[in-house]
C-alpha cells in the first residue's frame, strides 16, 4: 500500500490496519443495530426457544450415555448427526413461534395447567427488551417444548395430544424433561 504502517482509525473517517501481513485502509464503518419491529419480534422468538430449553437437564455429565433426563436421551437417538437438539428445536420452532403463542392463548383451562406445570419446571416468564414488549409465558415455554418432544422424539403419553394435556400427564412431561434417569 504505501510504506506507512498504521493501525487504528484516523479522523473518524478512515480505518488503517493489516491483513495477513500487509497493511491496509478502509472507510470506517460503524455497524447498525437493527431494531426494526421483525427483527425485535424475532430475538424475542429466539429468546423464548432458547428459554425453554433451559428447562431440560443438560448438565456436562448429561453427555455421557445413559445419564441425563429421558428427553435428552431421548434427544441423542432422534436427532440426526451432529446436530445437537437445542439447533433442531431453533429450527423446527423458529417460524411457528407466532401462530404457536396465538394458538395457546385459546386452550382455555388447559393453558392454566401448563402455567402451573411450567412454574414446576422451574420455568419463569420470559418479556422480550425492545419498543413493544411482548410476553412469553413458562406455561408457553413448555407447550412448546412438549410440541418438540412429541414430533421430534416420539414422546407418546399426551394420549389427546398437546392441545388437550390434563395435570397427571404434564407431571409426567416435567418429570420426563428434568428426571436423571
Amino acid at each position: 500500500m504505501f510504506s506507512l504502517t498504521a493501525s487504528g482509525t484516523i479522523g473518524k473517517t478512515i480505518t488503517m490496519s493489516k491483513w495477513k501481513g500487509r497493511p491496509y485502509a478502509r472507510t470506517r464503518v460503524i455497524p447498525f443495530n437493527g431494531r426494526t419491529s421483525g427483527q425485535q419480534l424475532q430475538r424475542g422468538y429466539l429468546g423464548a426457544i432458547a428459554k425453554a430449553a433451559q428447562a431440560v437437564l443438560t448438565a456436562a455429565k448429561d453427555t455421557l450415555p445413559g445419564m441425563g433426563s429421558q428427553f435428552f436421551l431421548d434427544t441423542l437417538t432422534h436427532i440426526p448427526g451432529t446436530k445437537s437438539w437445542v439447533a433442531k428445536f431453533q429450527g423446527d420452532e423458529n417460524g411457528a413461534v407466532g401462530t404457536d403463542k396465538t394458538h395457546f392463548g385459546t386452550l382455555g383451562a388447559v393453558e392454566a395447567l401448563y402455567e402451573t406445570a411450567g412454574g414446576d419446571a422451574g420455568l419463569g416468564d420470559y418479556i422480550t427488551v425492545g419498543d413493544t414488549p411482548v410476553t412469553y409465558t413458562k406455561g408457553f415455554q413448555l407447550y412448546i417444548l412438549a410440541k418438540f418432544a412429541v414430533s421430534s422424539l416420539g414422546y407418546a403419553a399426551f394420549t389427546s395430544g398437546i392441545d388437550a394435556a390434563t395435570a397427571p400427564q404434564l407431571a409426567a412431561f416435567v418429570t420426563y424433561v428434568q428426571t436423571s434417569v
